[in-house]
């Protein structure tokens, strides 16, 4: 039955269209931080330079991320993504000049997160106007390996163009994939999404916090994994690039460890393709825990091959919980207010992050990178645990089924018109 699933969610042209287009876009996402952090590091930068301007990323999505959500709510979501991927576009063509300044570059970074903030909701929220309900869970699987092939695909390329070309050639790399994505989202045909009447921005807003607040377990999951971002996954981004350099051999363990960090996810998405967890929350939380061994593993350069098994358990984890996390986002909230949601959920992540990227440099100064380490892999295993505390977070479920009932069934059949409607 699921692989019947798979199949008639591939046999759709919309989805299909998507598909090829998140794979292009995560591939330029990936390509163009690796082309940013070596340009800083090959200018004399260090992990506090690095961290600051990673940081930009996420106080763009900070800035834009509710806005995002919002406006891909009011607007057809193929028009933000297509508007998103061609800021991108410009954005990464300036590092074609060879510009090495960490202002300029961290300019980059901030434009290219505040497209991101954009096109992100609109993304989840129009994949789930193409899927219908059962449809869903096999979609976010599929999404989730494409994501991945996407996501190993750029940090292998990106750290093998910087290493056996230059940086100039990274950058036009991920200008090639972010022009590719663009041009597969030209094809992309939107179903008609049932739009609550526009009000003002500041009331869509607080309607897709009430939907949060709703629903507890959502946001006690929103504020876990934001500060699991926080204490544990920007500090590894931090000190990665560093002690790979000064520890594991060279900026290849760089680009390694993220490959294998999607390869791992890559894994991850196919299991969720045949496996529904009837505890789906358990499930996403417990591979939420596993990331925190990758810091842990960082401590021992001594044996690189730990921290590499490391670095691929975490991003099976990681995808685990964001297959049942997607779909069960799509299922509990409200089609027209989802992409609403999903922007909280990036702006929680987005507000938190730059602390633990701006100041993971300077701690390691004070504390050392070892305690630094220990303390982001204790913070990585522990805080995922906490959310189980929230009634609803076990089965990524909440009390108010009826309505959502209803709003799956709204989304089925304008789903089910809309492709009538194309034949």
């Amino acid at each position: 039955m699921r692989q019947w699933l798979a199949r008639s969610v591939m046999g759709s042209r919309e989805f299909r269209t998507l598909w090829v287009s998140l794979i292009a876009s995560v591939a330029g996402d990936q390509i163009f931080p690796v082309a940013v952090v070596v340009s800083l590091l090959n200018a004399g930068g260090d992990a506090t330079t690095v961290g600051a301007v990673l940081a930009s990323r996420w106080a763009a999505l900070v800035l834009f991320g509710l806005l995002g959500g919002v406006w891909a709510d009011r607007l057809p979501r193929r028009h933000v993504m297509l508007a998103s991927q061609a800021f991108l576009c410009c954005v990464v063509t300036v590092g074609l000049s060879g510009v090495t300044s960490a202002w300029v570059l961290g300019g980059m970074v901030f434009l290219a997160g505040a497209a991101e903030s954009f096109f992100r909701p609109a993304f989840q929220a129009c994949l789930g106007s193409v899927l219908t309900p059962r449809q869903r869970p096999a979609g976010a699987a599929l999404n989730a390996v494409s994501w991945r092939v996407g996501a190993i695909a750029g940090p292998g390329l990106g750290a093998f163009l910087v290493s056996t070309a230059s940086v100039r050639a990274a950058f036009l790399a991920a200008l090639g994939v972010f022009t590719l994505s663009l041009c597969a989202l030209l094809r992309l045909r939107e179903p008609a999404v049932v739009r609550t009447p526009r009000t003002t921005a500041r009331r869509e807003i607080a309607e897709g916090v009430r939907e949060v607040w709703q629903r507890r377990w959502i946001g006690t999951v929103i504020v876990v994994t934001a500060l699991q971002s926080m204490l544990t996954i920007a500090p590894v981004h931090v000190l990665l690039p560093v002690l790979a350099r000064e520890d594991f051999g060279g900026d290849a363990f760089y680009g390694t460890s993220l490959a294998l960090l999607s390869v791992g996810g890559l894994l991850g998405g196919i299991v969720s393709i045949v496996w529904k967890p009837r505890r789906s929350g358990l499930a996403g939380i417990a591979g939420l825990t596993v990331y925190g061994l990758v810091p842990l593993a960082l401590w021992l350069p001594q044996t690189p091959w730990i921290a590499c098994v490391c670095f691929a358990l975490a991003g099976f984890g990681l995808e685990v919980f964001a297959v049942q996390w997607v779909v069960s986002l799509q299922r509990e909230v409200p089609a027209e207010r989802l992409a609403r949601v999903t922007s909280l959920d990036w702006i929680a992540a987005s507000a938190l992050t730059p602390l633990g990227l701006v100041l993971t440099g300077p701690a390691g100064a004070v504390l050392g990178i070892a305690p630094v380490l220990t303390l982001a892999g204790l913070a990585g295993v522990v805080l995922p645990l906490t959310a189980l505390l929230t009634s609803g977070t076990t089965y990524f479920r909440s009390k108010y089924r009826q309505n959502h009932t209803n709003a799956e069934r709204r989304v089925e059949v304008v789903s089910l018109a809309s492709h009538y409607d194309h034949q």
